[in-house]
């Protein structure tokens, strides 16, 4: 079966980029040409560029590329129709009136005719997503970019891999009804889930068990929460999982921690992505922070107010060239033009500002957590930031999971005396103990957030009714 999987499921439908092909500056001339020919909004906007590019030396050619118009989600969501490239003209709408596809339909379009197009929704502090649209060329791309992220994690092609998400995020509900056809053609079962409970758990674990997976793909936060009902229950730690691959959040130290104490076995890897590019990189090294561009797929560059420009290089349906993800990173280029992510926080917004004036992301704390934790034994399994404005007056609540409640007072002096020196801008400080953190896990979770921190959808949690 895993023979079938690896060369049926993954070598005729879902077709890998070629292991050598034109260099990314050949990819960038290409995607640009294309999107000046055929993408309503980028119609006419390269014609200097492409005419002027092709005899410039490297540097000049990026420096020339570094000056293109900057495409923001702002500009998705008001003029989504003109980011469609004109070949989607005539295709099927899979998901109109928000109606999946029947079985017989949705093998017949994907596999068969291959004339589909789907849109699917990005996240969003606002709440508010906006969309892309994929046609069968670029869902592959897209597929095979969650692939190499996997690749890199130690998976393989023909290995049986277990996805955990919310039941309305993505196409989880289209996926788990339609799981004996995807688990046979690509070993890939979707377990779908509304909220996270003992039984749910459970569930997981012995389908874990049952598909032989040797992959989980899940969110950060939701398996935090697996950990804990685990541990409170008395379950046994879960052993035989060789890859656990996350995204979506920031991963804690902390969190990683507690983590492997349940799942042992499992070499736990991070990988950054976005709805709109599907992954673009992945973790290089110990660090969640520290990620490798998926070069195939994506360009990425340092983009203003602590953003990033990712352009990219194979979807064609939908073009996307130099958007702003509003996330933090710093973007290194090598000599050879390798690309890594540094310091990847997450949302720009993620922050509080200090008495000294600074903006401090989750990593500060990350780091505050780290510290604590080895000065006392590492009893702190998880933690989050509320801040929060109420008449004028401005609070910050450091709020703390413990595997070893009699830690507390000395955790709790630790974090008041260096959040007092850093922060005294603030009017009152508290520390709290949890025994878990109540969040709706269909939402994505942030380590600072202001009041309860749950503004934010996962992607695809909102679908579009209809084409218009």
């Amino acid at each position: 079966m895993a023979f079938m999987r690896k060369v049926l499921g993954y070598s005729l439908i879902l077709k890998p980029p070629a292991v050598s092909g034109p260099s990314r500056r050949d990819r960038i001339m290409d995607i640009v040409s294309h999107c000046n020919k055929t993408t309503p909004f980028y119609k006419g906007k390269f014609d200097y560029f492409l005419s002027t590019s092709r005899n410039l030396s490297e540097e000049e050619f990026y420096y020339a590329f570094s000056h293109l118009p900057i495409a923001t989600k702002q500009d998705l969501r008001e003029n989504n129709a003109d980011f469609m490239c004109e070949s989607l003209n005539g295709k099927k709408d899979f998901l109109a009136e928000g109606k999946s596809p029947g079985a017989w339909e949705f093998l017949y379009h994907t596999l068969i005719k291959k004339d589909f197009y789907t849109s699917i929704s990005t996240g969003g502090s606002s709440g508010v997503p906006t969309f892309r649209w994929l046609d069968h060329d670029d869902a592959n791309i897209f597929a095979q970019s969650f692939l190499q992220s996997f690749r890199l994690n130690g998976w393989k092609p023909g290995e049986n891999f277990v996805v955990f998400y919310p039941l309305k995020s993505y196409f989880t509900g289209a996926y788990a009804a339609h799981e004996t056809a995807l688990r046979r053609l690509f070993g890939f079962t979707m377990v779908p889930f509304e909220e996270i409970t003992k039984e749910r758990v459970l569930a997981l674990l012995n389908t874990l068990r049952q598909r032989r997976a040797t992959l989980l793909v899940i969110f950060p936060c939701v398996l935090q929460r697996i950990a804990e009902i685990m541990a409170a229950e008395g379950m046994p730690p879960f052993e035989n999982l060789p890859y656990i691959n996350v995204s979506g959040e920031f991963f804690l130290d902390c969190s990683k921690r507690f983590i492997q104490t349940m799942f042992p076995d499992s070499d736990i890897q991070s990988t950054y992505g976005a709805v709109e590019f599907g992954e673009i990189a992945h973790q290089s090294g110990m660090s969640a922070q520290d990620c490798k561009v998926l070069d195939e797929y994506a360009y990425v560059e340092q983009g203003p107010e602590n953003t990033m420009l990712v352009t990219s290089l194979r979807q064609k349906a939908f073009p996307l060239i130099r958007y702003r993800i509003e996330d933090m990173g710093k973007v290194v280029t090598d000599m050879d033009g390798a690309q890594t992510i540094t310091m990847l926080e997450g949302k720009n917004t993620d922050f509080i500002r200090g008495a000294d004036g600074y903006s401090y992301y989750p990593s500060f704390f990350n780091a505050l957590v780290n510290e604590i934790n080895k000065a006392f034994g590492f009893p702190i399994t998880h933690f989050m930031l509320r801040h929060q404005t109420i008449r004028n007056k401005t609070y910050l609540q450091m709020n703390y999971v413990m595997n070893d409640p009699e830690k507390a007072a000395a955790v709790e002096q630790a974090s008041l005396e260096t959040l007092s020196r850093y922060f005294s801008n603030f009017d009152a400080i508290d520390i709290r103990f949890w025994p878990y953190f109540e969040h709706d896990y269909t939402r994505k979770f942030k380590i600072i957030g202001e009041g309860d921190g749950l503004a934010e959808v996962v992607g695809g949690y909102h679908q579009r009714a209809a084409a218009s």
